[in-house]
C-alpha cells in the first residue's frame, strides 16, 4: 500500500491537469486580504528531478510539462503557471528547498503540490502536509522544515483529514490525491471527503482520481456528487477515449466541491488546450459537467 513513488510520473498529463486547477483555486484564494488555508493530504516528497533515472523510465513529463511548455496560444492561467514551473529551481534556493550538499540532480525540476502552494502562500497564510511514505515522508521533511508556515505530519491522510476539520482557518482548500494502489482507495477517498465537508461545509475541496479503462471512477463520481454542497460539485476529465494497453491511465478527473466563480470555465480553457498539446493514447476531450449545481 506504500509501493507508488510518484517521480515516475511527476510532470504527466494528469500533473498538469491537477495542478493547473490547484493554481486556479489559489489564485482566487489570494484576491481576498483574508488568510487561508490549504491541507494537502497526499504530500508526496515535494519536488522532483526529471532528469532522474525514475523521471527517465517512464519518460512521461516529456508527453506532459515537456510538451505543454512547447505548446503555442497558451491560455493566460495556465501560462502563468507555466512560468513557475520553468522558474522553480531548488537548487538555486539551497537548503531552503532542503538541498544537502550530498545530493545530485540534474534537473530539469518540476513542483508537486507542496511547493506550487508554498509559491502563493502569504505570511498570514498556512499549508498542512500529510505523508505516510517513510521514505517520501523524510525527504519533504528536509524540504520544508525551513518554511515557519508549512506544518508536515506522518499519517495516514484520510485519517488526519477528518481528524483535522475544521481547521483553525476558516477559508481554504483540501487537495487529495492518492495513488489509488488498491481498490479500497477510492472508498476511503469519498468517505473521507464526505466525512471533512461535513465538519467545514464552506471549504473547497479538490479530489483527483485516475481514470482508467477497468477503474473505479463512476463509484467515486457517484458518491462526492450525492454531497449537497451549496457551492456546487464540479467535475472535469480529460481523459483519451482508448486508454491503450489493460490498467493504462488514459485520463484524469478532478471532482471539486464549492469550486471559485468561474473555475469551471477557466478550467475547461486549460483543459481543452491540453488536450490538444499533450501526448495521450489516442483522440483526448475535457469535459466539465456539474455533479450538483451551485445554488
Amino acid at each position: 500500500m506504500l509501493s507508488y513513488l510518484h517521480g515516475f510520473h511527476a510532470g504527466n498529463f494528469a500533473d498538469l491537469h491537477k495542478h493547473a486547477a490547484l493554481w486556479l483555486i489559489l489564485a482566487h484564494l489570494r484576491k481576498k486580504k483574508k488568510p487561508f488555508c490549504v491541507i494537502d493530504t497526499h504530500a508526496g516528497s515535494g519536488w522532483y528531478d526529471l532528469g532522474s533515472e525514475q523521471a527517465a523510465k517512464t519518460g512521461e513529463w516529456h508527453g506532459g510539462i515537456g510538451a505543454a511548455q512547447a505548446g503555442k496560444n497558451v491560455p493566460e492561467m495556465l501560462q502563468d503557471y507555466l512560468d513557475h514551473v520553468a522558474r522553480f529551481d531548488p537548487m538555486g534556493h539551497g537548503r531552503d528547498y532542503g538541498v544537502r550538499e550530498s545530493d545530485e540532480y540534474t534537473g530539469p525540476f518540476y513542483p508537486g503540490s507542496p511547493f506550487i502552494v508554498r509559491e502563493m502562500l502569504r505570511e498570514e497564510d498556512e499549508l498542512v502536509l500529510m505523508e505516510l511514505h517513510p521514505r517520501e515522508h523524510e525527504t519533504l521533511h528536509h524540504r520544508v522544515k525551513r518554511a515557519p508556515r508549512i506544518h508536515l505530519h506522518k499519517r495516514d491522510g484520510y485519517e488526519g483529514l477528518v481528524a483535522m476539520m475544521p481547521p483553525a482557518i476558516r477559508r481554504g482548500l483540501v487537495l487529495m490525491d492518492p495513488s489509488y494502489d488498491v481498490k479500497q482507495d477510492y472508498q476511503k477517498a469519498a468517505n473521507a471527503i464526505k466525512q471533512a465537508w461535513d465538519k467545514w461545509p464552506t471549504g473547497t475541496f479538490m479530489l483527483w482520481y485516475p481514470i482508467l479503462e477497468d477503474g473505479f471512477d463512476a463509484e467515486l463520481r457517484q458518491s462526492i456528487g450525492a454531497i449537497k454542497a451549496k457551492g456546487g460539485v464540479l467535475c472535469a476529465e480529460l481523459a483519451a477515449e482508448h486508454g491503450g494497453a489493460k490498467g493504462r491511465m488514459r485520463g484524469t478527473g478532478l471532482l471539486v466541491i464549492n469550486p471559485p466563480w468561474q473555475f469551471d470555465q477557466d478550467l475547461d480553457a486549460i483543459g481543452t488546450w491540453l488536450a490538444k498539446n499533450c501526448k495521450f493514447p489516442g483522440p483526448t476531450h475535457h469535459t466539465i459537467s456539474w455533479l450538483v449545481a451551485a445554488e
